[in-house]
């Protein structure tokens, strides 16, 4: 019985059924408790789930049971990374290597994380071994080309990165030229890692994103599909976010609520694991809802869709997930488009129109993507405001009282704060005054240790500007949203962080009445809270410039010397705040824009001119060589 159990549980398992073999090796587990084996498989299975927490459990009992067992070790570092615990993920892949030296893949994913957090002598060392052990391993090559690093120390590093990226993308494309052999990996290779972090480096990305994105459509056939004329359009949506998070609150939940069902028929992937009450929301305003508990890995997603054969596919945040990633690489429907989830082009031949808003973009923005922009009305959201109830933060109270003067905030993650802008809070301090400001920040804990190389950064910053950084840089722990919410009712100003600017968090502000200060650069994620105070008539702390940026913060800091002056401009943006919101012509301009694209295909397509796609799926196939990647 337990042979029975434990080879049943890896069939199952191959076949790419985590839940149905999970409860096989449980039961293996009801015979013999200390079988290492089946703890190890029972992690790759609730792994496969989504259950990190307990396939990290499973993981360290099979240790427990096996201490030499180099493959637990492994997988277990993997976890750790999905959990954000990059030191324990660390330790746990040098323990897998101390045990089996040659764990090339064990290597390889050490380089990753490596060069995640800077360390990039350390991380390509480790990339090298990797290589040296399995020199044709085209995983190895491609992760190493487009994991990026997470936080820059210095300009010239952050500045240096594009370049690095494209010097790597030549390096991979060379290596497969090489060999046919080397060029028949590319499928299980490419897509398994996205160059997230390209879009923080400031530049124009979409020619390097583009090759990129040549390169990841290579990997599967591009199917040019008739278009059935149905009395409603079939639309699918494919995210991880189907619960409170900035995709669904800012762009997915209210182009959900008030689509017109009496035109489109609407399918929702959930590809992701996490569940709320705005999950349960989206469940009921859809015709199909598919999910990972009745659908398992990329191969069960790709057949539900090509079963369910959608006339559009609606991507909100392409470049957040791989399997996201994976499948919006192939063509799974005549139209194929995406949102600024991620808010720069994915680089895709297979996407056609990208949305934003008319406020969010810059007149030559056009220039800045690979897909067709369409620029919906205003900010192009139709959000609803959150209702939330303040939660009380006493220790955090009791740290402002001990901070003088004027309280910023800055909450975002660190890797959205470019080296450039590190000495912009030092300039500020000296101009307020060198004992009458406090600048908050947020410690994240999924990135502990970028937060700690920011402060150092900022730290050095102030330093250079003759002022102790101790006595002006406040960092508190990460916020639940209502403690979010009533830190925010007790700082002055909200900065926004000028290479990279926050919508969402500029969105909470103004809805707490407290002023924003933002930079507005040349692309749509250096623009987001810019277009959000146009849309509530507040420009007046939109900087075009670092000097205007201090300069707009200094004078809000004198207004908010006087009470009245404080009380006055809050109630002012508050009473501003709601224009963000219902704006249903953005989803008008959605569905008309859908429709008006689909019409056009099936024109082309009865027509038998149904070159473009064609031409489009050709390029595809072979586009990563003619590209010259």
């Amino acid at each position: 019985a337990l042979q029975h159990y434990y080879n049943t549980g890896m069939h199952l398992l191959s076949a790419g059924k985590p839940l149905d073999a999970a409860t096989y090796f449980r039961n293996a587990l009801a015979i013999e408790p200390d079988l290492a084996e089946a703890h190890f498989n029972l992690g790759n299975a609730l792994r496969g789930l989504g259950q990190n927490e307990q396939a990290a459990a499973s993981y360290r009992r099979a240790i427990e049971i096996k201490p030499d067992f180099a493959e637990a070790h492994g997988s277990l570092g993997v976890v750790l990374h999905d959990l954000w615990k990059f030191e324990e993920e660390v330790a746990c892949y040098r323990r897998a290597i101390g045990i089996k030296p040659d764990f090339a893949a064990v290597h390889s994913n050490l380089g990753v994380t490596l060069k995640e957090q800077g360390r990039l002598a350390e991380s390509e060392a480790s990339y090298r071994r990797a290589l040296d052990i399995e020199p044709n391993n085209a995983l190895f090559r491609a992760v190493q080309t487009f994991t990026l690093p997470i936080a820059p120390q210095s300009i010239s590093a952050s500045v240096d990165i594009p370049a690095q990226f494209d010097h790597a993308l030549q390096e991979l494309s060379a290596w497969l030229e090489s060999s046919p052999a080397n060029r028949a990996q590319l499928s299980d290779a490419v897509g398994l890692q996205h160059p997230f972090y390209l879009a923080y480096r400031d530049g124009n990305h979409v020619g390097r994103l583009s090759r990129y994105g040549n390169m990841v459509a290579a990997t599967s056939d591009q199917i040019v599909f008739p278009i059935p004329d149905r009395s409603r359009l079939r639309l699918a949506v494919v995210s991880n976010h189907f619960h409170r998070h900035s995709v669904w609150d800012v762009i997915l939940r209210g182009i959900l609520a008030n689509l017109d069902r009496s035109r489109f028929e609407v399918f929702l992937y959930n590809l992701g694991h996490q569940e709320d009450e705005e999950t349960r929301f989206a469940m009921t305003h859809c015709d199909v809802w598919r999910d990972a508990h009745t659908v398992t890995g990329f191969d069960g997603w790709l057949e539900e869709i090509n079963a369910d054969r959608p006339d559009v596919i609606f991507y909100p945040e392409i470049g957040m997930d791989t399997t996201t990633l994976r499948l919006a690489a192939r063509r799974l429907a005549p139209l194929q488009i995406a949102g600024w989830g991620h808010p720069i082009t994915t680089g895709l031949p297979t996407i056609d129109i990208f949305f934003s808003g008319e406020l969010l973009e810059a007149p030559d923005a056009d220039a800045h993507y690979r897909e067709k922009l369409v620029r919906l009305p205003g900010t192009g959201c139709c959000t609803t405001p959150i209702a939330i109830e303040t939660a009380a933060i006493p220790e955090i109270e009791l740290a402002l009282a001990r901070c003088p003067g004027i309280r910023f905030v800055i909450a975002q993650t660190p890797f959205k704060f470019d080296p450039a802008d590190d000495a912009l809070l030092a300039n500020i301090a000296a101009a307020v005054g060198s004992r009458s400001s406090t600048f908050i920040l947020l410690n994240d804990p999924q990135f502990s240790w970028a937060t700690g190389q920011l402060i150092a950064r900022l730290k050095q910053a102030f330093r250079e500007r003759h002022l102790d950084p101790e006595q002006h840089l406040l960092v508190i722990p990460w916020l639940s949203r209502g403690k979010f919410y009533a830190l925010l009712d007790l700082c002055d100003i909200y900065l926004d962080c000028p290479s990279f600017s926050g919508y969402t968090t500029a969105w909470q502000a103004v809805h707490r009445g407290l002023p924003v200060v933002t930079l507005e650069g040349k692309y749509l994620r250096q623009r987001l809270a810019a277009g959000l105070l146009r849309r509530i008539g507040i420009t007046d702390t939109i900087a075009a410039s670092h000097d205007e940026y201090v300069a707009i913060a200094t004078r809000l800091a004198t207004e908010c010397r006087e009470p009245a002056g404080r009380a006055a401009r809050r109630k002012i943006i508050k009473a501003a705040a709601p224009q963000a919101d219902h704006d249903i012509l953005v989803v008008r301009k959605f569905e008309q824009t859908v429709i008006d694209a689909l019409s056009e295909r099936r024109h082309h397509f009865q027509s038998g001119d149904n070159a473009q796609h064609k031409s489009q799926s050709d390029n595809t196939k072979k586009g990563w060589h003619e590209q010259g990647i």
